[in-house]
């Protein structure tokens, strides 16, 4: 017994002993009949429904069971197996040899058993299946989850004898069977001799408190040379009208080949053919033919003897002749047919008379017939219907019925008369009738339906509609045009119409009557608009007075009750005067009561309390602080006539025709206001005026709670890529408190933001309209993208300069940081070199300094930019080492955002020397590049390369002079050396002039601070081959304080067009 809050209850407890309870799942089996040679296996499943384990033996009846030596012991959910002596294990396995070994032996084909023991086929699956010598014998089945093996061969399981008769058992003959589990057992019948056979099994259980089961198998072999290898064919599940096709595989096992013809009964040759009808299968091989199966709708009344109209399953026993054999071959196709009919509760829908401004809409059934699922799907569906759910598409289950809801939208007047079409996934049509009459008003709503937010007291919500006058012409052949049906047209003019507003709505239509002329539109505006009317606050006034009045009468009754009660306490107790200078209220303290009982209150009329007194203003506030939110919906027609309302002479008459009335929906929810906003304007906004890109402006506003409720505020999703951002969480707000909220401004383009922002409570909602200008500050830089400062000597310092310039009207706060300063810089450091990835390295951070220094700064860092002013920054390069590729970035940060990024480039030498241009033949990566060495003497220890190659296009066949530039400079130097400039030569131009290169000039001298252009041609022969490459390599020296040797590999090729 169990006891819950909600009463007692008990539970039912049955307790049972541990004991095993066996079943079988099958007690008899019968193989059929099967080809003398065949393998078959049919498995039966032995269940312990009990909570006792056992051990179970599986055997012939008429043959010793298993080694009683051998024992199973279960301890900790573990098998163990004892094996009897050495001598009887080696005996049975020769005797397992034996036994395996002869069905390999080759006999001849005259003996029917030997013959078919020598199929070599059947004798592989025989000798996988029984042979286990050496190995161990499985006596559980997977299904159980347990496996127990018994080492040893398997002749002590199964008997040499058992293993020659034609039905035997399988794999698993003894073994443990767990509580609550099954065992598969499986026997074999392998036929070698023509006729009946019948065994007798038994499976035995150590448990002697359960009973032996008995088995008994029963199986028929036949000898015939030529066999199915699937006596049935299952074609599974089929349609009527469908085409099905299966192979049927026969086998010849004679030494000749043989004729072969196929026979189908008569019943079933307008449903089933088989081909080829003859055929010649040779010796030792198989031969196939092809069934088609084509149930028709006659299937039933063809073959009665062979198709059951209640379980729609047809066998169809076929037969295989074979030349000079009296026994013909056998098998039989097996099918379920079913049909493929999609059936509806209703062949024809009536939609009735229509608006084209309405959806008409029913609900029709659609069974599935067949026990097969379908696909199905409303195909060519007009455009005035819809058909839903899933747009009249899926799938219906065997059996199934659906609902399928049709929905009918008139686009014109006129009548509808179409099918709609369900196409199954076997391409059959179902079909629907349907028939409607579709009606067009002359005048129409742009919407039929308005939805007000909730709304508090005083407050107004303001929708707009329009009253459309479409109907310019009466040719139908143009465009639709108002009518009933195929009716009458309606005639072209001025067409009027009236809002009928029911009373006490608070609602308000302007205009409410109006007329529209053909072709134009009429702006109607619906404003709802709570309000407390002057007889409702004047009533609440009065009760207000009354209930003045009653407190008052209960305050004067329990001020005379207490002087009472002080009276008789100081007469009683006379001698103690502390009390009466305790008492709360002195005696002499007097209030007068009515003379007479029966004088009662007389409050004023409602009509005399004028709007101006405090009557009224407490009457108003007490509405406004328990007034209960209220939802009204209003339906209001809208009369539709022909002409002017103004020929009309009696107010309040307009003729209309109830077809063509119009109806509008409005829902109006109304609610007391809880929230003001005390801060701001009377537009409840909040202006922030100009701010600049990256800046946020805050403001405060205050918001308080004027009723008497505790609110928990809520606000409304900000756009979240929006410059508005509410800083501080809202928290609730007790009666007359009051919550400042920080907002703030943060835009992102030059535009100006407008976002309304909605304090949320159970009530009312309070709108706050947040308005703001972004202005974005221009900035113009006299660099854009790459700043080269050139080429300086080593420890030496260069300095370059650019400038800043602000066209904006904000003052903007500017930060300058180098890539090589940043935080991330070691990590991108880590990536792999230019030159092995297969993607651009994105970094801008290239070589620097020795010790990770920068070789790059910048002055000033950070500061103020003035409106309209300039600011010039000085960039200074400082190497400390020689290298080609110093290089960093210089982030121009505005207000905290990246405004531009310029890359720094520079380089430095040893020398005062230095050439660029050509082909690049070396990296960037500092670790991997190898600068020259120069000896004490000045004199050169290694050459520099200088690739270029020279590309020649022919031209009016003729070869064109490939031209190519490098330049030597000369860098500007504070070093005090005796020769200030630089002077190159070549050296040995014949050879490269045989080849069709020419230099010029050949020899310059190039002062500080300046450079020379050397320009290199090349003209090829007339003879030149323009497959053939030339490549030629000249040495030139260069002469500054150092010396300095360069290599210059030209190579030169013709290029075509």
């Amino acid at each position: 017994m169990f006891l819950a809050q909600t009463g007692p209850f008990s539970v039912l407890l049955k307790c049972a002993t541990k004991k095993c309870d066996l079943f079988v799942d099958n007690n008899f089996i019968d193989f059929g009949t099967y080809v003398v040679g065949e393998t078959v296996t049919r498995s039966i499943t032995l269940t312990n429904r009990g909570a006792l384990g056992t051990h179970f033996q599986f055997a012939k009846l008429d043959l010793p069971k298993a080694n009683p030596k051998i024992t199973v012991e279960l301890s900790n959910s573990a098998y163990s197996a004892k094996k009897s002596s050495p001598d009887s294990d080696a005996k049975s396995s020769k005797t397992a040899y034996q036994s395996s070994t002869s069905y390999q032996q080759p006999l001849s084909p005259r003996s029917e058993t030997k013959s078919v023991l020598s199929e070599q086929k059947d004798t592989d699956s025989v000798q996988e299946l029984f042979s286990h010598q050496g190995s161990v014998a499985v006596i559980a089945s997977p299904t159980s989850g347990e496996v127990t093996e018994v080492p040893g061969n398997s002749p002590e399981l199964h008997d040499p004898e058992e293993q020659e008769t034609e039905i035997r058992i399988g794999q698993v003959s003894e073994g443990d069977i767990r509580p609550f589990t099954s065992v598969k057992l499986q026997i074999l019948f392998l036929p070698a001799i023509p006729g009946e056979v019948q065994t007798d099994f038994e499976i035995s259980f150590s448990d002697t408190q359960s009973k032996s089961i008995p088995i008994k198998v029963q199986a028929k072999a036949i000898d015939v040379p030529v066999s199915v290898i699937k006596p049935n064919v299952d074609l599974k599940i089929c349609m009527y009208d469908r085409l099905y096709q299966d192979s049927i595989l026969t086998h010849n096992r004679a030494t000749t080949a043989l004729q072969l013809t196929v026979e189908v009964c008569k019943e079933l040759r307008n449903h089933i053919e088989l081909l080829p009808k003859t055929g010649y299968i040779q010796a030792q091989s198989s031969f196939s033919f092809q069934l088609k199966f084509k149930p028709r709708q006659t299937l039933a009344e063809d073959a009665k003897n062979y198709f059951d109209k209640e379980t729609r399953v047809l066998e169809a026993p076929m037969t295989i002749w074979v030349a000079n054999q009296i026994m013909p071959v056998p098998f039989t196709v097996h099918a379920i047919v079913t049909n493929s009919d999609l059936e509806f509760n209703q062949n024809e829908i009536d939609f009735g008379i229509c608006s084209i401004h309405e959806s008409v809409w029913t609900t029709v059934l659609l069974q599935n017939k067949s026990i097969l699922p379908q696909q199905f799907g409303f195909i060519d569906i007009p455009q005035y219907i819809d058909v839903q759910p899933n747009d009249g598409f899926g799938t219906i289950l065997p059996l199934e019925t659906m609902n399928m809801n049709i929905i009918f939208n008139a686009k014109q007047a006129k009548e509808y008369k179409f099918e709609l079409i369900c196409k199954s996934e076997i391409n059959r049509d179902f079909k629907i009738s349907c028939k409607a009459i579709g009606t067009y008003p002359p005048l129409e709503l742009s919407h039929s339906v308005i939805n007000f937010a909730a709304t508090a007291l005083n407050d107004s919500s303001t929708a707009v509609l329009y009253v459309m006058n479409n109907h310019t012409s009466q040719n139908e052949f143009t465009h639709p045009v108002p009518r009933i049906g195929r009716g009458k047209i309606a005639p072209v003019g001025p067409t009027s119409f009236e809002f009928i507003v029911p009373k006490d709505s608070n609602l308000t239509i302007t205009p409410s009557v109006g007329t529209v002329l053909p072709g134009k539109k009429c702006m109607v505006q619906v404003l709802f608009r709570p309000v407390l009317t002057p007889w409702e606050i004047q009533q609440e006034a009065v009760q207000l007075l009354y209930q003045i009045a009653e407190l008052r009468g209960f305050q004067n009754r329990g001020v005379s009750s207490a002087i009472q009660a002080t009276e008789s306490d100081t007469q009683s107790k006379s001698g103690q005067k502390s009390l009466k200078d305790n008492s709360p209220i002195s005696t002499k303290t007097h209030v007068r009561e009515p003379k007479s009982k029966s004088a009662m209150y007389k409050a004023p009329k409602s009509e005399s309390i004028n709007e101006d007194s405090p009557e009224y203003a407490s009457g108003y506030v007490s509405l406004v602080r328990n007034f209960n939110s209220q939802l009204n919906s209003f339906t209001i027609p809208c009369f539709v006539a022909y002409g002017q309302t103004t020929e009309h002479k009696d107010p309040g008459y307009l003729p209309y025709s109830i077809h063509n009335t119009l109806y509008l929906e409005v829902h109006c929810p109304r609610v007391a206001p809880p929230l003001v906003l005390i801060s701001g304007n009377k537009q409840n906004a909040v202006v922030f005026g100009d701010v600049a890109f990256g800046q946020r402006m805050v403001k405060q506003v205050k918001i308080q709670n004027i009723s008497e409720d505790y609110l928990e505020l809520k606000s409304s999703t900000l756009d979240p890529n929006g410059p508005f951002l509410v800083l501080n969480a809202l928290r609730p707000l007790q009666p007359g408190n009051t919550h400042t909220l920080i907002i703030a401004f943060s835009p992102t383009e030059s535009r100006v933001y407008f976002e309304p922002l909605e304090i949320l409570t159970e009530k009312a909602t309070l709108p706050i309209n947040l308005s703001g200008t972004g202005v974005k500050p221009s900035i113009k830089c006299s660099v854009e993208g790459v700043m080269n400062i050139g080429y300086t000597v080593t420890n030496q310092i260069k300095t370059a300069t650019f400038q800043l310039q602000n066209d904006s009207t904000l003052d903007v706060d500017f930060v300058m940081k180098l890539d090589s300063l940043s935080y991330g810089k070691h990590k991108e450091q880590q990536l792999l070199p230019a030159f092995l990835e297969l993607k651009e390295n994105p970094t801008l951070i290239g070589v620097q300094n020795y010790g990770a220094q920068s070789v790059f700064s910048v002055s000033p860092v950070n500061g103020c930019l003035k409106a309209k002013q300039s600011q010039e920054f000085q960039v200074t390069f400082y190497p400390d080492h020689e290298s080609l590729h110093y290089s960093d970035g210089l982030s121009v940060e505005l207000f905290g955002t990246v405004s531009r990024v310029i890359q720094l480039k520079g380089a430095a030498r040893d020398s005062l020397a230095y050439v660029e241009g050509g082909d690049p033949v070396d990296i960037s990566s500092e670790s991997l590049t190898i600068l020259p060495k120069y000896g004490e003497s000045g004199q050169p220890v290694e050459t520099k390369p200088v690739l270029l190659i020279l590309r020649s296009v022919p031209s009016d066949n003729k070869f064109t002079t490939a031209v190519r530039e490098f330049r030597v400079g000369c860098i500007r130097s504070n070093i005090s050396t005796t020769k200030k400039n630089v002077e190159l030569y070549f050296d040995s131009l014949q050879g490269l002039q045989a080849k069709g290169f020419n230099i010029d000039p050949t020899r310059i001298s190039v002062d500080a601070g300046n450079s020379r252009t050397i320009t290199v041609s090349w003209l090829p022969s007339s003879g030149y081959d323009p497959s053939h490459t030339t490549v030629a390599s000249i040495k030139m020296t260069t002469k500054g304080n150092v010396t300095e040797i360069y290599q210059i590999f030209l190579i030169a090729k013709v290029v075509l067009a």
